[in-house]
């Protein structure tokens, strides 16, 4: 885990800590290129760290790669909280 994934951890939290948010709000904080966000956001889904969904359609709330959602789960709580 590098920098720019705590940095999208604590972006997620910040929106919503406990629920789905579209990971274009997040990327209102972040500004990473759309593409890079969603890339990020797979390995992070891969590691346990966060969940996301997915939409069949690309919406102005939805990344290039068609994730629509996006949740902390509790192993990304907890490397939040190991931060502070």
């Amino acid at each position: 885990m590098n920098k720019t994934d705590i940095k999208i951890l604590e972006a997620i939290n910040e929106v919503s800590p406990k629920s789905f948010v579209s990971p274009v709000k997040v990327n209102e904080t972040l500004k990473l290129d759309p593409m890079k966000l969603g890339d990020r956001l797979k390995v992070l889904k891969k590691s346990g760290h966060v969940d996301i969904l997915t939409s069949e359609f690309v919406s102005s709330q939805t990344l290039p790669n068609f994730i629509s959602k996006v949740a902390l789960t509790e192993l990304g709580r907890q490397i939040l909280n190991k931060k502070r």
